[in-house]
């Protein structure tokens, strides 16, 4: 039933290209681009019933902001999986 805890039936996640440049592999030249993976899986967080965390906890993929042409956030801190856990 709809509004369950824990209860996914379906998501879309749409990457906005015509505002935000996105790359694959970023280099040390790499400017102004955002970590595709690392985008991905912060939204993935999102789907699974993930919030932003603030300040404080710039570390965690579930950080408010993403970061440019950083790759930290494609995989999950120890608090973003500490928050799964508590959903799941």
């Amino acid at each position: 039933m709809p509004g369950v805890k824990n209860d996914l039936r379906e998501a879309d996640v749409r990457f906005n290209t015509h505002d935000y440049d996105f790359t694959n592999k970023p280099t040390r030249s790499c400017s102004n681009k955002y970590a595709i993976r690392s985008v991905g899986t912060h939204e993935a967080g999102h789907v699974f019933g993930l919030a932003h965390v603030g300040d404080g906890h710039e570390n965690l993929t579930m950080f408010t902001n993403s970061f440019i042409c950083a790759t930290k956030a494609r995989t999950l801190g120890k608090g973003d999986v500490l928050a799964l856990r508590s959903v799941y």
